[in-house]
């Protein structure tokens, strides 16, 4: 049985090119397999996200209240998530003028309130929990108290039990508590127990390596050559640092591109590992990886105005076009990996 695996990046505001992409995908397939019901989450067998990423990967997973079947179905569709993002970006990376002045223009506190990010989670996700989702998946953040990874997914509320699950709209807060930008979040399992977390980008912001591993888990029998996976970045960041100005910096200087940075060589650093992992099991067209060009758009992951992201839909709508013929195999891979998941989804 081969398994098809989607992971995907942290980026902030620039999720606007991976859920673009997605739900260009989407509706290929829909096209393809002649059934307009089919969602994004329907094609992959796990879904994997980290900040950003792991937001778009929980509104996929998310489970419809509207189901009379007695079958979970996803809520939401990637062209919704998409029209989520261009909805709510503006208003989740904004701040007054006031708010600025009291945290010392991001000086003494974080950057942006925490309370529109929640509210949004709230009104998105509901009430819905982690064991809910409608197919397995692995969202990465990071526990500050105990200083480890925290991967929540369906297999571990399955082993951890209640100590495991969270609901959506906490994960989501969790993912992409991005330090600087947002405060760290306190989130409740069922069982009343808490958590201190901050954004998984700390040490995933590419999340693959991470997935091939829960994928193992998953489904022990089968082996790298058994796997289709496709990871889809946020845009390509080529910024350069000179070393005129660098060897000047001191500590406000660096946090900006330290992060950059981090986030950056620990994306192209996976990317690699899958690369030769894939190609040394003799597959290496089982794993692609799609990080489009930035082109004119602003690589800053908290610039939300309406120009920056004009520009970003731009930029994935530019990238589409030019890897028409790359989305149409993927697109062909995916109903020839679930022949038989596209004939009734009602």
């Amino acid at each position: 049985m081969e398994l098809s695996i989607l992971s995907l990046d942290g980026g902030g505001i620039r999720g606007i090119i991976t859920a673009s992409i997605l739900a260009h995908i989407e509706a290929r397939v829909q096209e393809l397999s002649r059934n307009n019901q089919l969602k994004i989450a329907d094609c992959f067998d796990l879904l994997s996200g980290t900040s950003t990423g792991g937001i778009i990967v929980a509104l996929a997973l998310t489970p419809s209240d509207q189901n009379t079947t007695g079958c979970k179905r996803p809520k939401y569709s990637a062209a919704e998530i998409l029209e989520l993002y261009l909805e709510m970006g503006p208003l989740l990376f904004q701040r007054s003028f006031w708010y600025r002045l009291g945290s010392g223009f991001g000086l003494f506190k974080s950057r942006y309130s925490e309370d529109a990010v929640e509210g949004h989670c709230k009104k998105c996700f509901g009430e819905s929990w982690i064991s809910e989702v409608v197919k397995d998946c692995l969202i990465t953040s990071y526990e500050m108290n105990t200083r480890k990874a925290l991967f929540f997914s369906k297999y571990n509320v399955d082993k951890y039990g209640d100590s495991a699950n969270y609901k959506l709209s906490d994960i989501a807060r969790a993912t992409s508590a991005a330090p600087t930008y947002f405060s760290p979040a306190r989130i409740y399992a069922k069982d009343k127990t808490s958590r201190h977390l901050v954004d998984g980008g700390v040490y995933a912001n590419n999340p693959a390596m991470c997935a091939l591993v829960e994928t193992v888990k998953l489904w022990p029998g089968n082996g790298v050559k058994d796997y289709f996976m496709l990871s889809v970045g946020t845009g390509k960041v080529i910024k350069s640092y000179d070393w005129e100005k660098t060897h000047k910096y001191g500590f406000i200087k660096w946090l900006e591109p330290v992060i950059d940075i981090l986030t950056s060589s620990v994306s192209e650093t996976v990317d690699f590992q899958m690369q030769q992992l894939f190609t040394c099991n003799d597959v290496p067209d089982s794993y692609i990886r799609l990080e489009p060009p930035l082109l004119s758009s602003d690589s800053r992951m908290d610039n939300a105005s309406k120009r920056n992201i004009k520009a970003l839909s731009e930029a994935a709508q530019s990238f589409i076009g030019e890897n028409s013929e790359l989305l149409e195999k993927i697109s062909q891979r995916i109903i020839k990996l679930h022949p038989d998941f596209f004939v009734n989804l009602n």
